[in-house]
C-alpha cells in the first residue's frame, strides 16, 4: 500500500454498557484523514526505527506496507507526554480504521486499548 493513503476512523469510548462514538475534534476522534503516510512520517521520522513493540513483532510504521495480515499480541505502549482533551482521557477505546487508495478498499482494521494517565 502506498501513498497517498486515506484512512476513515470509528473512535468509540466505553461508558458503562456502552459504546459512544466520539466526533472529530481536532483531528482527533472519529476522523478521516487523507494521507496517512504524511502523518506516520511527521510521527516518526523515516529512517527511524519503528518503536516497540512494533519493532518485535515485525510490524511497519511507514508506508509502503506489504500485503499481509499483522498479528499484534496484547502489548504496553510508552506515549510521550501530550496534552489530550478531557473526553479522550482514561477510559477503554475501539478503532476502526478503513484505509483506501483512490477509492479502492486496500485494508481494515480493528483495535482496541485502555488510555490511562499518570
Amino acid at each position: 500500500m502506498t501513498s497517498p493513503l486515506k484512512a476513515v476512523l470509528v473512535v468509540e469510548k466505553a461508558l458503562g454498557d456502552l459504546w459512544i462514538q466520539l466526533p472529530c475534534i481536532d483531528q482527533l476522534g472519529s476522523c478521516t484523514y487523507d494521507d496517512v503516510c504524511n502523518i506516520l512520517d511527521n510521527l516518526i521520522p523515516p529512517g527511524t526505527p519503528c518503536p516497540e513493540p512494533l519493532l518485535t513483532y515485525g510490524i511497519p510504521c511507514h508506508c509502503p506496507f506489504k500485503a499481509g495480515s499483522y498479528s499484534l499480541p496484547a502489548s504496553d505502549f510508552a506515549l510521550p507526554d501530550v496534552e489530550l482533551p478531557s473526553w479522550m482521557t482514561n477510559g477503554n477505546y475501539r478503532v476502526r480504521a478503513v484505509v483506501s487508495n483512490k477509492g479502492q478498499e486496500l485494508a481494515c482494521v480493528k483495535l482496541g486499548f485502555s488510555l490511562q494517565s499518570q
